[in-house]
């Protein structure tokens, strides 16, 4: 009888525009990993709407949780989702089971890109605090930072990037993994529209889609600027990482 090995679960917590799905469709290339793509986002918008049905929604968060924990059991697992998601539902214990990396990516740059998507989003769909909130939270409990890695420098230098990634949680970076076939994946249904770069990619790559293309409105600059001191905390953060890295 074969025993089961309990592999951990990864979690890459991100802010909206943010080129996590290329992340996503990387791991998916590596063929290593049982990837997932923002399996808490239908649960979060559920206890959004629904306030009054908070342990029903929490009670849906633990069940999605615990079938992840058991896909675990077969291969490594990788989730990628929005920070935002999560923080109002994921326990200490849950927490505590997982391995955790954040991706960032400055608020110039995903903030226009979020707007241009979805012009009526709320401030808190951002994702900045959500990430700050859930990265001090597993500081605190675990005593140890979690890997954080910068957006653009997976356009600027992503083999030391996604190298430095795979170091992070002690797998060896497969050889060829930076370069995939386009095509879109299952778990994108009904959201394609907010994918079509990583659906084209077959890497990462830099695009124009991101350029303010007209003045933003005051609203947007005003969220913009109250979430560059958030993107400033994760970014000394990643500035200590490097420097215990070098």
């Amino acid at each position: 009888m074969t025993k089961s090995v309990n592999h951990p679960l990864h979690f890459l917590w991100c802010v909206p525009r943010s080129r996590s799905t290329a992340f996503e469709k990387m791991m998916v290339n590596t063929d290593q990993f049982n990837v997932i793509g923002e399996p808490f986002i239908d649960i979060y918008k559920q206890g959004m709407l629904s306030s009054n049905d908070v342990q029903i929604t929490q009670s849906n968060f633990n069940h999605v949780f615990e079938s992840l924990s058991h896909n675990s059991l077969q291969q490594p697992v990788f989730v990628k989702d929005m920070a935002y998601h999560v923080t109002p539902f994921i326990l200490d214990h849950q927490i505590l089971s997982a391995k955790h990396t954040f991706l960032i990516r400055h608020p110039n740059l995903s903030i226009p890109s979020l707007y241009k998507m979805r012009e009526n989003f709320h401030e808190n769909e951002t994702g900045f605090e959500g990430q700050v909130t859930l990265f001090k939270r597993i500081y605190k409990l675990t005593g140890k930072k979690s890997f954080i890695v910068n957006a653009e420098r997976l356009i600027t230098s992503p083999i030391k990037t996604v190298s430095r990634f795979f170091d992070s949680i002690n797998h060896v970076m497969p050889r060829g993994v930076l370069d995939w076939q386009p095509g879109s994946r299952d778990d994108w249904k009904g959201r394609e529209s907010w994918h079509i770069d990583a659906i084209n990619s077959s890497g990462f790559m830099d695009t124009k889609r991101d350029v303010k293309a007209r003045p933003l409105p005051s609203r947007i600059d005003k969220v913009i600027q109250q979430n560059v001191p958030l993107y400033n905390f994760m970014c000394e953060q990643l500035y200590q990482q490097n420097l215990k890295g070098s």
